[in-house]
C-alpha cells in the first residue's frame, strides 16, 4: 500500500514547494469522481434510503391457506439483499479512517489504485420457509356427506405438483428434535411429525429404487413374494416387478405417458389403462383429510397421493403410505414411539401399537422421507399374519424410464 502524503507539510510551504510535490499527483477526473460517489451510494444502500438486513431460516410459520408466491418471493428479496448489507458492512469499516475535507482529494485517486472495482455480487437465497406442523386432533364429525366434503373443502388448497415441496415441513428440525436427549418422543408435537410424514411423504423425494418384500399367512395360506421397483415421483413414472417365492417374475407394472399398463407374465395378458399425470393436487391440511361422519356414511378421507399412480400397489403402500397411517395410526392412544433406531443406513422411529380390532402393530418410519421401511401386523385370535419390509433402498437418484413391449402378449379387452 502506498505511504499516506503528510499535509501538515504544506502549511508553511511557498508555492514553489508545492508545485514540485504536486508534480506526482494528478487532479481526480470528473467522471473518476462520479465513480467513486456512484460506489459510495451503491455501497451505503443510499439509492434506497434503507438499510436492509438478512433473513434466517423459518420455521413453525403460519402459511397454510396462502399461496407459494408469496413465500418464495420472501426467499428472494431476503437473498437478494443480503449482499446489499455485507458490501455496507465493509463501507462502513473503510471509511472509519478515511481522511477528510482537503485530505479526500488527496487520497481519491490512491483508493481507485488500491481497489480495482468489482461488480457487486447478490447472494443466492438458501433460507427456506417451510409450513407450519399442525399437532394432530381429533377428526372433525359431520351429519352429513355434503357436510363433511363442505369442510374438507374449506381447507384444501390446490397445489402444482411440481412445486408440491413447498408445502414442507422442517424435517431436520424435527427429526434432531427427536433424537435430543430429554426429549418426549411421545409428545402431541413427536406423534404429529411422525403422522405428518407417513400422510405427506410424496412432499419429502422425488425418486425411489429399491426391493421389498411381504409375508402373507391367512387362513393356513401363506405367501412369501417379493419386488423390485423403480418410481420417478416427480415425472410421476415408475416401474415394478413382482417375484414369487421360486424367483419367478409373475407379475410387471408400467407407469408412464399417462397410461398404466398390468402385464401377467404367467398368463401373457397385459391390460393398458389411461391415467393422466396430476399435473395439480388437491391438498387439504392434516387434520381435515378425514371427517367423521354419522351414519350410514360413517367418514370421508381426502387422500392427495391417491391419485399418483406410478407405483404397484404394494410399493405404494410402502412409499406413500398415507391410507396406512389413517386406518392404524390415527387414533393416538393406540400407539407409541419406542425409539429412534437406523434401518438401511436411514434415521428411523420405531412405532407400536394395538389395532382396533385387537391387531398388534409394529412399523419403522423414515424420518426424513415418511417412507414406511417396515409393517408387522399379527391377530393372536384370528392367526392373521400381515409383514411388509424395505429391504434396499436409494432415495432421490436417475430412474431411467422402462418401456412395456406388447410382442407376444395378449391384450385384456373389457366389454360392458
Amino acid at each position: 500500500m502506498k505511504k499516506r502524503f503528510d499535509l501538515e507539510i504544506l502549511e508553511n510551504a511557498d508555492m514553489n514547494t508545492i508545485d514540485a510535490l504536486s508534480d506526482k499527483y494528478s487532479a481526480v477526473s470528473e467522471a473518476e469522481t462520479e465513480n467513486i460517489f456512484r460506489r459510495v451510494m451503491q455501497n451505503s444502500g443510499a439509492a434506497d434510503e434503507e438499510l436492509r438486513v438478512k433473513g434466517v431460516e423459518v420455521y413453525h410459520r403460519p402459511v397454510w391457506k396462502k399461496l407459494l408466491a408469496a413465500a418464495s418471493a420472501l426467499v428472494l428479496v431476503t437473498g437478494a439483499t443480503a449482499g446489499g448489507v455485507y458490501l455496507y458492512r465493509n463501507f462502513g469499516a473503510e471509511t472509519a479512517d478515511m481522511p477528510t475535507d482537503n485530505a479526500e482529494e488527496a487520497t481519491a485517486e490512491e483508493h481507485i489504485e488500491e481497489e480495482t472495482p468489482t461488480e457487486v455480487q447478490t447472494e443466492e437465497a438458501t433460507e427456506a420457509v417451510f409450513m407450519e406442523l399442525q399437532l394432530h386432533e381429533a377428526a372433525p364429525y359431520a351429519e352429513s356427506m355434503e357436510e363433511a366434503k363442505a369442510i374438507i373443502e374449506e381447507h384444501t388448497t390446490l397445489i402444482p405438483w411440481a412445486d408440491r415441496h413447498n408445502y414442507r415441513v422442517d424435517v431436520k428440525h424435527y427429526a434432531e428434535l427427536l433424537q435430543c436427549e430429554g426429549y418426549d418422543i411421545n409428545s402431541l408435537e413427536a406423534k404429529s411429525f411422525i403422522y405428518h410424514m407417513l400422510r405427506n411423504s410424496f412432499l419429502y423425494f422425488d425418486s425411489a429404487v429399491g426391493t421389498l418384500n411381504w409375508y402373507i399367512n391367512y387362513e393356513g395360506s401363506n405367501f412369501y413374494p417379493s419386488a423390485e421397483f423403480q418410481i420417478d415421483l416427480q415425472n410421476q413414472e415408475g416401474y415394478s416387478k413382482c417375484i414369487n417365492e421360486d424367483n419367478d417374475v409373475f407379475l410387471e407394472f408400467f407407469a408412464y405417458d399417462d397410461k398404466i399398463i398390468t402385464k401377467e407374465n404367467i398368463s401373457g395378458i397385459y391390460q393398458e389403462e389411461t391415467c393422466s399425470k396430476a399435473e395439480m393436487i388437491r391438498f387439504p391440511e392434516d387434520n381435515y383429510r378425514y371427517i367423521e361422519i354419522a351414519p350410514p356414511d360413517y367418514g370421508l378421507n381426502e387422500c392427495p397421493s391417491c391419485s399418483i399412480n406410478c407405483a404397484w400397489n404394494k410399493v405404494h403402500d410402502q412409499l406413500m403410505p398415507e391410507e396406512l397411517a389413517l386406518a392404524f395410526l390415527d387414533n393416538f392412544d393406540n400407539w407409541q414411539i419406542n425409539g429412534i433406531s437406523e434401518y438401511l443406513g436411514r434415521t428411523a422411529a420405531e412405532l407400536s401399537g394395538v389395532y382396533d380390532d385387537g391387531s398388534e402393530l409394529k412399523m419403522t418410519v423414515d424420518l426424513y422421507t415418511g417412507i414406511m421401511l417396515e409393517l408387522n401386523i399379527e391377530n393372536s385370535d384370528t392367526g392373521f399374519v400381515d409383514k411388509m419390509a424395505v429391504t434396499s433402498l436409494q432415495i432421490d437418484v436417475p430412474v431411467e424410464r422402462v418401456e412395456f413391449d406388447p410382442s407376444g402378449l395378449t391384450k385384456r379387452i373389457y366389454t360392458d
